[in-house]
């Protein structure tokens, strides 16, 4: 379900005007492109995830096999603006993630020096459950 779950999240932060002025739509990604062009960019990625499914699940019929799915997403803030920038960014996308169901992990401040761009990287755990 990794891709179901990464375009929800892309359509979350496309369809957020406080982060579409910020970035524009068609630089919010789900993964790497073999090349980022136009800054500031967004690229949405999961890093991790579970599945666990609940008591009888293995006895229950197709259609009522419940299971707790969680995955672990990064958005990758991509500007050559300043790191302010990739702040003001991020705190854009924190309210639209968490009113979409996620949880904010943590974060961390980069300077690419290979593509001379600042990156913060937010990450996210996004868990629902999940009917097979």
């Amino acid at each position: 379900m990794t891709v179901d779950t990464l375009s929800t999240i892309r359509n979350y932060l496309c369809s957020t005007s406080a982060v579409t002025t910020l970035v524009p739509i068609t630089d919010i990604r789900v993964g790497y492109q073999t090349e980022l062009v136009n800054f500031p960019s967004l690229a949405i990625y999961q890093i991790g995830g579970t599945d666990v499914g609940y008591m009888g699940y293995n006895r229950s019929t197709s259609g009522n096999r419940l299971r707790l799915e969680t995955s672990n997403i990064n958005v990758d803030i991509i500007s050559r603006t300043s790191m302010y920038h990739t702040y003001q960014i991020a705190d854009a996308i924190v309210p639209v993630m968490i009113s979409g169901g996620c949880r904010k992990m943590q974060d961390v401040d980069l300077y690419d020096t290979e593509m001379e761009v600042y990156r913060k990287v937010l990450t996210f755990r996004n868990q629902r459950h999940q009917t097979d």
